[in-house]
């Protein structure tokens, strides 16, 4: 009869070797719960598209007042509530749980964890466990301090919002002291997460003892996640550099040996490649080579940042757990060994297979490498207020301008006077502009008339009508982006403007476009010959059946799968308002139609920075992104 097997005893070793041996552990909860997590988000959204499309085709910020003030709002509220906690327990929780339990030695495995932290997720239903939750969703991705979770990682507040909030010095000041305070509040409460699930506190009692640890510990806690933060960011920017330097090094010598016109080949029938000559087969080889080295080394960089912030948490949670024992009276905690079975050699198989895998896969897809080469069809750009930057923002000039620099019209702003007339102007008033502070709907056109300011160029500006737009544009044969604005945008409105463009014969230049959901159905209702723009920043369903022509989404919110979607239903896409060369850059080499911006000189600069590229740059631009998608 044999005896059982006696399991060897953990060493004792160094930090830094246990953090080395802990990786594959680390990666493979990461690996699965990716899974999990994407599959939790799918049924998540088929959930909501669901019960939105009981009412409506898509949740939208044009309809949503009208939905959650249904049935359908708290029952969205509650499912969303309920995802978010789910996901928070899964994504962060379980990363804590692990590096604590690796720390003290434990052997849990991935999934007794993951129930672990879904457990959790009651201990946090109370007022302070919801405040530590939403600082985790949304201070996180804004300040930059503490863990977050993907779902909220680049969670930002929406750049046409920003764009006129540091436009007021008031709101400037604002900004930087709640910015100032989320990281002040942020930095003494660092512990709070910890405290719950590794000290078994209540979320109000983890913060109290949260801010004891740091005012004791700040100096040691600050000096060693610099040194930390820095050796990671040292780590994979040097890998970046030695794996980049030898992929373009051996990329520049191929691509000397290529014709001068190969970029302007096209390999796209799959019929034509048995009769390739031997140079087509070079260039064919090259595109492969440069596809898969932007896929390969692009989900080596991710592993890479997968890894180094394996090794922050290991150290926080350390750090965590040494200022724990200090402040109980006990003695300093020591490092274990990790176990190194035949589980653990799977990890270690598993990690580095799955880069080999990955590698087979990146080359596949570089098979089809001529279809990321193909220019993109050019997106036409709309001057935003008219001109952008160009000019006097809603000025009849302005359209001109924007035409002259490559734009195929502009968009403006709709607002009734109080005694029926139509007149373009942003704000809610007139106070910015000609420092009036009454609305448009208060006054009557001809005391409108009487309003003027001088401009920078010493030229005086009044405010313009409607009218002055559409004999404009007739003349240009300028498309016009007409928004129905403010609180004066109604079924009214929609009629006169419309009677007004056909009146002007304008009708095949105007897209008619409102934040107001109830205007826009009863104008496509109404009038379906008529083009309308949904427009929205925020949202989720099914956007492609919402009653409209074109999708206007927000920059923060664009996908390519709106997009695929969208056309797929015979609708064109419109972005709005992308000012920045990154943004432009984007947005310029996507699917979208139109592009509508303030910066519509960047949009030319960078348009020929766009055709100006190699086709090894096309690829790295078109699949750079492809594994965090």
């Amino acid at each position: 009869m044999g005896s059982k097997k006696e399991t060897k005893p953990q060493k004792q070793v160094k930090f830094s070797t246990l953090a080395i041996q802990a990786l594959p552990e680390i990666w493979m909860v990461r690996f699965v719960t990716a899974i999990i997590l994407v599959a939790l988000a799918f049924a998540f959204s088929q959930i909501c598209g669901l019960i939105i499309g009981t009412k409506v085709a898509a949740l939208t910020t044009a309809n949503m007042k009208e939905i959650f003030l249904s049935w359908q709002g708290p029952v969205l509220i509650i499912i969303g509530i309920v995802f978010v906690l789910v996901y928070a327990a899964l994504d962060l929780f379980l990363r804590v749980y692990v590096t604590g339990g690796i720390l003290k030695g434990e052997k849990a495995g991935i999934f007794s964890n993951i129930k672990k932290s879904l457990a959790s997720i009651k201990r946090f239903i109370n007022p302070s466990g919801i405040s530590i939750i939403i600082y985790i969703l949304f201070a996180v991705p804004l300040v930059g301090l503490g863990f977050g979770v993907g779902l909220t990682s680049n969670f930002a507040i929406p750049n046409f919002i920003m764009d006129v909030l540091l436009k007021s010095t008031f709101f400037k000041i604002i900004m930087v002291v709640a910015i100032i305070v989320l990281l002040v509040v942020g930095f003494f409460y660092l512990f709070s997460l910890h405290g719950v699930l590794l000290s078994g506190l209540t979320p109000k009692e983890a913060k109290k003892y949260s801010v004891k640890l740091v005012k004791k510990n700040w100096k040691k806690f600050v000096l060693t996640m610099v040194i930390v933060l820095a050796v990671t960011l040292l780590v994979r920017v040097g890998i970046n550099l030695v794996v980049n330097s030898i992929s373009e090094s051996r990329l520049n010598a191929i691509e000397a040996t290529l014709p001068d016109n190969y970029t302007e080949r096209d390999y796209s029938d799959p019929n034509a490649w048995l009769s390739l000559s031997d140079e087509d087969k070079q260039i064919m080889s090259y595109r492969v080579e440069c596809t898969f080295s932007v896929l390969e080394w692009g989900y080596i960089d991710l592993f890479i940042a997968m890894l180094c912030s394996a090794i922050i948490m290991l150290y926080f949670t350390k750090l965590y757990i040494e200022f724990d024992s200090a402040e109980r009276g006990e003695k300093a905690p020591t490092w274990v060994s990790r176990p190194k079975g035949g589980a653990y050699v799977a990890k270690v198989i598993a990690m580095f297979g799955l880069i080999v895998a990955v590698g087979i896969v990146s080359f596949i897809l570089a098979t089809r490498a001529d279809s990321y080469t193909l220019r993109k069809k050019e997106p036409a750009i709309i001057a935003h207020r008219s001109c952008g930057t160009l000019g006097f923002e809603n000025s009849v000039e302005g359209l001109s301008l924007a035409l002259e620099h490559g734009c195929i019209g502009g968009e403006i702003d709709i607002q009734r006077t109080k005694d029926g007339y139509y007149i373009i102007n942003h704000d809610n008033d007139f106070a910015r502009l000609f420092n009036v502070a009454k609305k448009p709907s208060e006054m009557t056109l001809a005391e409108i008339e009487e309003l003027e300011l001088t401009d920078n160029n010493g030229k005086i500006r009044k405010v313009p009508k409607l009218e002055e737009f559409l004999v404009e544009a007739k003349k240009l044969n300028a498309i016009l982006l007409l928004e129905l604005k403010g609180e004066t945008a109604d079924e009214q409105m929609a009629d006169d403007v419309v009677a007004m463009v056909k009146e002007y014969d304008v009708e095949d230049l105007v897209i008619y476009i409102s934040l107001k959901e109830n205007v826009m159905n009863y104008l496509k209702e109404k009038y379906p010959e008529c083009q309308v723009a949904s427009v929205f920043f925020a949202g989720m369903g099914n956007f492609e059946n919402l009653p409209c022509d074109v999708l206007g989404v927000e920059e923060g919110m664009s996908s390519p799968l709106i997009y695929f979607n969208a056309h797929a239903n015979g609708k064109k896409v419109d972005v709005w308002t992308p000012n920045s060369e990154d943004s432009l850059r984007l947005f310029m080499d996507s699917d979208v139609d139109y592009i509508t911006t303030d910066e519509v000189e960047l949009s030319q600069k960078v348009r020929k920075d766009l055709d100006s590229r190699t086709e090894r740059e096309i690829i790295k631009n078109r699949l750079q992104d492809f594994w965090s998608l």
